[in-house]
Formats: structure tokens, sequence, C-alpha cells
């Protein structure tokens, strides 16, 4: 079965869960499970892991990371700065504006594409047009940014740049997930502000 025939199904089942125990905080679907899983395979709603990597690196603030998987899974390890909502509390009210964000943007990720694809559905179906997935999930990201090597004589420049940008973000990645969780958002402020000064921002 294709990976397409399986987010097809996994959206129409999901779809169809919601529109039989819809819980009191969640939203209702504004358009069918059909469409959404028509609407979710599109390849322009995924972001690459490279993306993903050079934004990181960045410290883009317009791209928000949610791991939608659970809470045991994201534990042992997560991409820097990524927000955790498990699948499942995607659509209770208190996430309600992240989903419905009008400036900046989403992108989701679980371990491979279904549980992502599964969320982009959610957020499309209560009315969000700002949210993306990564490619492959953590899966892709490790096969992409962390497994990534040069083999050869010689490397071009855009080779060079692109294997410095996912060595840099392979770096932040280790450094991230080898912090206990209560220090790891403190490496993002304190970087921020970092860059900041270095900007010739203020604190």
């Amino acid at each position: 079965m294709s990976m397409r025939v399986k987010i097809s199904v996994l959206l129409v089942l999901l779809g169809l869960f919601l529109a039989l125990f819809p819980g009191r905080e969640v939203s209702r679907f504004r358009i069918s499970p059909e469409a959404l899983a028509l609407w979710t395979a599109i390849d322009s709603l995924e972001v690459t892991p490279d993306e993903v990597a050079r934004r990181i690196n960045a410290e883009d603030p317009l791209m928000t990371l949610i791991d939608v998987r659970s809470l045991a899974e994201s534990g042992a390890c997560r991409l820097p700065g990524a927000l955790q909502i498990p699948l499942e509390e995607l659509t209770l009210a208190r996430h309600r504006e992240l989903l419905l964000r009008k400036e900046g943007f989403n992108v989701f990720y679980s371990n491979g594409d279904e549980a992502s694809a599964a969320a982009l559905a959610l957020s499309a179906g209560v009315g969000g047009t700002r949210n993306f997935r990564m490619k492959g999930g953590l899966n892709g990201w490790f096969e992409t940014v962390m497994q990534s090597s040069f083999t050869g004589e010689r490397i071009s420049a855009r080779e060079n740049a692109l294997f410095t940008q996912r060595f840099n973000a392979r770096k932040l990645f280790n450094q991230y997930n080898a912090l206990p969780d209560s220090f790891r958002e403190t490496l993002f402020v304190s970087r921020r502000l970092e860059k900041a000064k270095l900007d010739g921002g203020c604190e």
C-alpha cells in the first residue's frame, strides 16, 4: 500500500472519529474527511528536513515546530525549540490560536509521515491555513541531516554550503537533546539574546 493511500485512509478514519465522538473542546471540521485526504496529499504542504534545518540554524521566529508524537516518544529526543502537542490534543481549545495563526507558520512532525499528515488534516479541518508538515518526519531528519556525510575528492560550493548547514543543525540537535528538559528552552533564549547583540539589537 502506497504512503498516499495509507495517509488517505488514516485521515478518513480520523475524520469519522471526530464526527462521531467530538470532545467538548474540539472544533468541528469545516470540510469533509475525503476532501482533507486529497488536500493533505499535496506536496506543496511538505517542508523538507533541509529547509527545517536551515530555519533552525537561523532561529527563524516565523517557524514553529510542533512535535505531535506522544510525550514518551518526544521525551527521548525532539527538534530544537519544538513544542510538544500530542496528536489527540491538537484541536483542544487552548491550541486553537496557534492552529489559526495569521503570521508565520507551523511545521508538524512525527516519526514518519502518517501522524503529521493527520495533524495537518486536523488543523485544516478547523480552519488553519498556515500549517505544513516535515517530509519523512524524524526518520527523514536522521537520514538527511544526522547521517549526512561527504564522500569524494571534490566538493562544489553548493554541496559545501549544504553540508555545513546540516552539520550545524546536527550539532544543535545533539546539544539540545543532551540537556535536561528544564534547560532546553534556556538554550534558545540565550542564543537569541546573543544573536540580537551581534545584530546590533537590544536585549
